[in-house]
């Protein structure tokens, strides 16, 4: 059987190392120019030019003319401090990255999944206006797929790992889709494989964390069935720049704490009667 454009989902193997950091830390990257943007129309950054204007002016006797230069500043104070929070995140990318088969892969409760497409050497059109067929692994092999003579290219990524601060829960990591090849369902095959992963291995529970810039990524998530658990700002760069950040869950099982309100229900009803 012979297609010409798949993309197939399999668990990560040594040599994908390289392919995996490079989709990561451009997947990260993409989002800069939204967190810097997001970033200049926050209250606090129109508090500080205000704050920095009335200083030289009151203070500095400058002309308003000179004072209006800290807007420039602020905006290249913004966009430095926003780089330098990527510039760090891409460090503990590639430190991750560089572990995958310690972190993920030598354990039978966590895991890292690469999706990979397959497609001919000499590409006449975009991938954006292709159509793919996605698979799992173990789909590929039922199908007996030809890909022999086509090129291959990791397109997608997501790893799901023990939670060692939450009981009998996982963490579900570094999902990312190649900008080019986003909207076709990559995206998604690759949080069902994770999710069922953590379903067969007994979680609770599967959690996820999604900024407020990564939309697409927070809507798919709850379109599968993920619930908002809390949200909170994690800092940046001190208190000045913060980034909204929502913690999605995937409920399995019900815990103990489920049960807790139910208890006490039926404790203060048999309590009636005592």
């Amino acid at each position: 059987m012979t297609m010409s454009h798949i993309v197939i989902v399999r668990a990560f193997k040594l040599g994908d190392e390289t392919s995996c950091s490079k989709l990561t830390r451009d997947c990260v990257m993409s989002s800069l120019g939204a967190t810097f943007c997001g970033m200049l129309f926050k209250e606090i950054t129109f508090q500080l030019i205000i704050l920095l204007a009335a200083i030289m002016f009151i203070f500095f006797g400058m002309p308003l003319t000179i004072c209006l230069s800290v807007v420039p500043v602020v905006i290249a104070l913004t966009y430095a401090g926003t780089y330098v929070s990527f510039a760090a995140k891409l460090t503990e990318i590639d430190t991750e990255v560089a572990n995958i088969p310690r972190l993920y892969m030598s354990n039978a409760f966590s895991c890292y999944w690469v999706a990979e497409a397959f497609e001919p050497y000499l590409m006449t059109q975009h991938p954006k206006e292709v159509y793919y067929t996605i698979m799992t692994e173990e789909q590929f092999y039922q199908a007996n797929v030809d890909v022999s003579l086509q090129a291959k290219k990791i397109v997608g990524t997501v790893g799901l790992c023990k939670s060692y601060r939450l009981d009998r829960s996982a963490w579900i990591k570094r999902l990312c889709v190649h900008e080019g090849y986003r909207r076709k369902g990559i995206a998604s095959c690759l949080l069902n494989v994770a999710v069922q992963f953590a379903i067969d291995a007994g979680y609770s529970c599967a959690n996820i964390v999604a900024s407020e810039y990564t939309e697409e990524g927070r809507e798919l998530c709850l379109k599968k069935g993920f619930e908002l658990k809390q949200m909170y700002h994690k800092s940046i760069l001190g208190s000045y720049i913060t980034i909204l950040m929502y913690e999605l869950t995937y409920r399995i099982k019900p815990t103990q704490d489920d049960y807790a309100p139910r208890m006490d229900f039926v404790k203060e009803f048999l309590n009636q009667f005592q």
